[in-house]
C-alpha cells in the first residue's frame, strides 16, 4: 500500500445556510415565527421591527374581529389555589398545614396524587400516620375525589359523599373493580348475588362521575391558537383566502443607524453592515416565500373541499398530501412542512390545516369518501343501535356496506372505533331490564 493523490468531479447537493433556514421558517408556527424573527433582530442591528401594520383584508367586518375572542382562552384559577383556598376551614396546626400544602403541590393535573406515601414521609422527615392524616385532609376538600391514588380510589371518595350512599356500588369499587370494568358481569353478579340489571344501574352511576377531578381547573399558562390563513365567505358565497398579516411583526431596514455607519468610513464596519443587510434580503424573501406557499396550499385546499367549508368537516372529501404536492408542483415533505402546527379561521371554526387531509374508503364502484366520513357514520350507527344487543365490528362493516356502500374491512372499522374513543360491543352492553 502507499498513499497517493488524485482529483475527483462529482456532484453533490448541499443545503446552504439560507435555504436550511427558508425550510424551518416554513414548518415555524406563528408563535415560533414571531420569537424567531425577534432573536433575529437581537442578532441584527439593522433589523427593526414594528406593529403598526394597518392592512386591510377583503370581506373583514366588526363580527369577524369580534370572534377572535373565541380563539384566546381565558385564565381560570388553579387547582392548587382553589385547594390552599379551603385550608382555613380544617383548622390544622402548624405541621399538618406543612403536609397538606406540600402534598396540594404534589397532585398531578388531574387531582392525583401519584407519590408514594412512604416518600413523602421521607421527605418531610414524619411518619407514615402522619402522611395518611394529611392525605385524608386532602381528599375531604372539593373537588370531591381529588387526592385520590388511583381511579378506583378516586371514585369511591366521591361515591363516599353523595347525598344517598350506595353499598353495592361502594363494594363493587372497593373491592371488585377490575373485573367490573372489563364488564366480566355475569361472574361477578353471580358472586355478589345481585341480578345483571343491577349491575348495569351501578355503571350508570358510576358514569356520572368525574374520572379525572382536577381537569376543570388550569394546570398551566393558557395555551393561544394563532391561525396563519383566514377564510373569509364572501355575500355571494364565494371564499376568499387571506393571509393573517396581523400575527407577524413588520420587518425594516433602519436606514438612519447605516447612514450613520457609511458616513464613519470604517471598511470592516461597512462589510459588516453589506453582510446584515443580504441576511435581511434574505429574511424577507423567506418571509414572501412562505406567506405565497400558504396562500397556494389553502387555495388549493379550499377548491378541492368546498363542500367541507359549505357544509362543515362531515363532508371532507379524501384528499392526500401527495395529490396536493402534485397540484402545487412542489415535493410532498414541502407540504407537509407547510401544514406542521398552522391554523385556519374558516366560517366553522379554527382548525388545524391537517384536519383536511384525510385517506379514501371506497364506497360503491368509483366513488370514495373520507375516513373523517366514515368515523361519522360510524358514530351515528353506534348512537342508533340498541343497547342490549349492539353492533360488533363486523356487523358495523356489513351494515356500511349495505346502507352506505362503504367497503371497508371488520379491523379497519375496529380502527376507526378506537380512534373514536368507543368501547367494543361487550363494553357497550347494556343489561338492564334483561334479568
Amino acid at each position: 500500500m502507499r498513499a497517493e493523490l488524485w482529483q475527483e468531479q462529482r456532484l453533490q447537493l448541499s443545503l446552504t445556510k439560507e435555504l436550511v433556514q427558508a425550510i424551518e421558517l416554513l414548518q415555524y408556527s406563528a408563535l415560533d415565527l414571531e420569537a424567531f424573527l425577534y432573536e433575529q433582530s437581537l442578532e441584527n442591528p439593522f433589523l427593526e421591527i414594528r406593529r403598526d401594520r394597518t392592512r386591510q383584508r377583503p370581506g373583514r367586518t366588526d363580527k369577524d374581529r369580534k370572534q377572535w375572542l373565541e380563539n384566546i382562552s381565558a385564565r381560570t384559577e388553579t387547582l392548587a389555589s382553589h385547594l390552599l383556598a379551603q385550608l382555613p376551614g380544617l383548622m390544622l396546626s402548624g405541621k399538618e398545614e406543612r403536609i397538606v400544602r406540600h402534598m396540594i403541590a404534589a397532585l398531578d393535573e388531574d387531582g392525583y396524587l401519584r407519590v408514594p406515601l412512604a416518600e413523602l414521609a421521607a421527605r418531610f422527615s414524619v411518619t407514615e400516620q402522619e402522611v395518611e392524616r394529611g392525605l385524608r385532609f386532602v381528599q375531604s376538600l372539593d373537588p370531591p375525589g381529588v387526592g385520590a391514588r388511583d381511579l378506583a380510589e378516586c371514585l369511591l371518595l366521591q361515591l363516599e359523599r353523595l347525598p344517598e350512599r350506595d353499598e353495592l356500588a361502594e363494594t363493587i369499587v372497593r373491592d371488585h373493580f377490575l373485573p367490573f370494568a372489563e364488564k366480566s358481569w355475569k361472574a361477578l353478579a353471580k358472586q355478589l348475588g345481585v341480578s345483571l340489571g343491577e349491575l348495569q344501574r351501578v355503571f350508570e352511576l358510576i358514569r356520572t362521575l368525574e374520572p379525572r377531578p382536577g381537569i376543570h381547573y388550569a394546570g398551566e399558562l393558557p395555551h393561544f391558537i394563532v391561525p396563519d390563513l383566514i377564510v373569509i365567505r364572501q355575500a355571494d358565497g364565494g371564499l376568499v383566502v387571506a393571509y393573517n398579516d396581523d400575527i407577524h411583526p413588520e420587518l425594516r431596514w433602519n436606514e438612519e443607524y447605516e447612514r450613520h455607519i457609511a458616513a464613519a468610513g470604517d471598511r470592516h464596519a461597512e462589510r459588516f453592515m453589506k453582510e446584515k443587510y443580504r441576511q435581511f434580503t434574505w429574511l424577507a424573501k423567506s418571509l414572501e416565500q412562505r406567506k405565497q406557499t400558504l396562500l397556494h396550499l389553502m387555495g388549493v385546499i379550499v377548491d378541492r373541499q368546498r363542500s367541507c367549508f359549505e357544509r362543515g368537516l362531515s363532508a371532507l372529501k379524501p384528499m392526500t398530501m401527495r395529490e396536493v404536492a402534485e397540484e402545487l408542483g412542489v415535493h410532498e415533505s414541502t407540504v407537509s412542512r407547510a401544514v406542521r402546527h398552522k391554523y385556519v379561521q374558516t366560517p366553522f371554526g379554527t382548525l388545524e390545516l391537517r384536519r383536511f387531509f384525510s385517506s379514501a374508503a371506497t364506497a360503491g364502484a368509483e366513488e370514495e369518501v373520507s375516513s373523517v366520513q366514515v368515523k361519522e357514520i360510524i358514530r351515528a350507527l353506534i348512537s342508533a343501535e340498541n343497547r342490549r344487543a349492539p353492533f360488533s365490528d363486523q356487523q358495523l362493516a356489513d351494515l356500511l356496506r349495505e346502507r352506505h356502500g362503504i367497503a371497508i374491512s371488520r379491523r379497519t372499522v375496529a380502527k376507526y372505533r378506537e380512534q373514536l374513543r368507543i368501547p367494543s360491543s361487550a363494553k357497550r352492553k347494556q343489561y338492564t331490564g334483561l334479568l
